[in-house]
């Protein structure tokens, strides 16, 4: 775009910073027509065309932002030394209009991301200085008017999502769902991470053990769930036979399969590739879980300082969401913090702005960048999508059913327990009308049994498949809970 000529304005100011021209090994990167001039003095600054990060090889230590036609000063001797200001931020450059590359690609992914689909435009002014030569007081001698400087990244092509093929589906080549490699939000070029949840195979469990993968980006295959472009799978890469939990992939189906030992005990492999990065992981879990922690609970300094989240009941599901959902009751002091991690470790960790959140219980949510944030104290009930990096903030409800109250109504007002007032307070039932078999729980998502508890001795145990022992309790009776520490009685 054709850029008007600005007025700007010169002398006056003056500089105490020792601004100097001392760039060493400076190399020049290919330029086409340089854009319109804005004047700058007596001299001018002229745009160049838009930087290719793509272009510029990792040994360049300079790029050229503009042309600069130097003003002149009334000193008889002098050298002029110069700045680029590009938003809110000052470079040195040096008389040919160049900076340091690091300085200026560090700026524009910084500002901008990494995304390599758009050419960034970036409002620029340019500042000269001159001064006598025998001091160090320098002068304003010209600023341009702003200009801009065109740049545009360089990044591996990531699709929206990716899919497993391999033994695991006898080599079949089809887009299958519950195959379905997803990225946790946001843009995929800062949160390139994508995983799945893999539930093992037994015809490969039960043969040689080892698991032969390639990963399908969505947009390789045709309308009928067929691979079409096999040249942009992820495959290993060259040489790379042997088998391994992690590791680093070809983008362009160059090598062999990833391969990966199966683990007798497994409940479910997350298999997660960092796109940018090009690295593969693969995790073997028993059991999916999800950890708490923040500032309340110590910022994670030991496993001490994750709460381990209970997990909904995700018998006889046959959609896989539910398999996915977390939760706990606790009480969260004012303004504090959190985040969450499929284990006692910061790994894979996530919170603030990589969820989505809906808050119920007006709890005064807010993100602090990758932290959450709840303002108001009290008792809250959240549940976690793990994979889908959803959060919900809920009202703490416990509730009684079946028998001792006499109904299989779900979310009865007057079966609902008390909510403490204080941190260590004891969530309290109402008196039960009968004798019988006591059933509680804390509504989560779906049937109310799935987050369906009892408690035995002194210990809240939490319903995870099939059913519960039953616990007889008398007329009159109440139940006393602790949350998060899952202790309670009956008396």
């Amino acid at each position: 775009m054709k850029l008007k000529s600005y007025f700007l304005f010169g002398l006056v100011t003056l500089f105490m910073a020792a601004c100097s021209n001392d760039y060493e090994d400076w190399k020049q990167q290919a330029i086409n027509e340089q854009g319109s001039a804005i004047t700058f003095g007596n001299g001018s600054v002229a745009e160049v065309p838009y930087i290719d990060f793509a272009t510029i090889p990792d040994t360049q230590d300079s790029v050229q932002v503009c042309k600069i036609t130097a003003p002149t000063s009334s000193y008889e001797e002098t050298e002029n030394t110069y700045t680029i200001t590009l938003g809110d931020k000052t470079f040195k450059l040096d008389e040919e209009g160049r900076m340091l590359y690091s300085d200026f690609k560090a700026y524009v992914e910084g500002t901008y991301g990494k995304n390599p689909n758009y050419i960034r435009e970036i409002a620029a002014v340019v500042t000269a200085y001159t001064g006598d030569g025998k001091t160090a007081i320098k002068q304003t001698l010209a600023t341009s008017g702003t200009f801009t400087v065109k740049a545009k990244t360089v990044a591996p092509f990531i699709d929206k999502s990716y899919y497993l093929v391999g033994n695991i589906d006898g080599w079949t080549c089809k887009r299958v769902e519950s195959y379905k490699l997803v990225n946790n939000g946001g843009d995929v070029y800062d949160n390139p991470e994508f995983s799945v949840e893999l539930e093992p195979v037994a015809d490969v469990e039960s043969g040689d053990g080892i698991y032969n993968i390639k990963i399908i980006p969505v947009s390789a295959f045709n309308d009928e769930g067929g691979i079409a472009n096999w040249n942009i799978a992820l495959s290993a890469l060259k040489g790379v036979t042997e088998p391994a939990y992690e590791g680093n992939f070809s983008y362009d189906n160059s090598g062999d399969n990833i391969r990966f030992k199966a683990e007798s005990g497994t409940k479910t492999y997350k298999i997660t590739v960092n796109l940018m990065a090009g690295t593969y992981k693969v995790k073997p879990q028993s059991e999916p879980e999800l950890y708490m922690t923040g500032s309340a609970l110590g910022w994670g300094a030991s496993t001490e300082n994750w709460l381990k989240l209970i997990k909904v009941n995700s018998n006889r599901d046959d959609t896989g969401m539910i398999n996915e959902v977390f939760w706990t009751i606790r009480y969260f002091v004012a303004d504090e913090e959190f985040k969450f991690a499929p284990q006692a470790g910061w790994i894979d960790d996530f919170g603030g702005e990589q969820l989505t959140v809906t808050d119920y219980a007006n709890a005064g949510y807010e993100n602090n960048g990758n932290n959450s944030k709840i303002k108001n104290a009290g008792w809250y009930k959240i549940r976690v999508y793990r994979d889908q990096k959803i959060l919900v903030i809920d009202k703490p409800e416990v509730y009684l059913i079946g028998d001792v109250v006499g109904s299989w109504d779900v979310d009865k007002a007057e079966n609902m327990f008390t909510v403490p007032s204080t941190p260590d307070g004891e969530f309290v039932s109402p008196a039960f009308p009968n004798d019988g078999n006591i059933r509680m729980y804390a509504h989560i998502v779906g049937d109310w049994w799935r987050s369906e508890f009892n408690v035995y001795g002194s210990s809240i145990v939490i319903r995870t498949e099939g059913d519960q022992d039953a616990v007889k309790v008398k007329a009159g009776q109440k139940a006393y809970l602790k949350f998060p520490e899952l202790t309670g009685r009956i008396e």
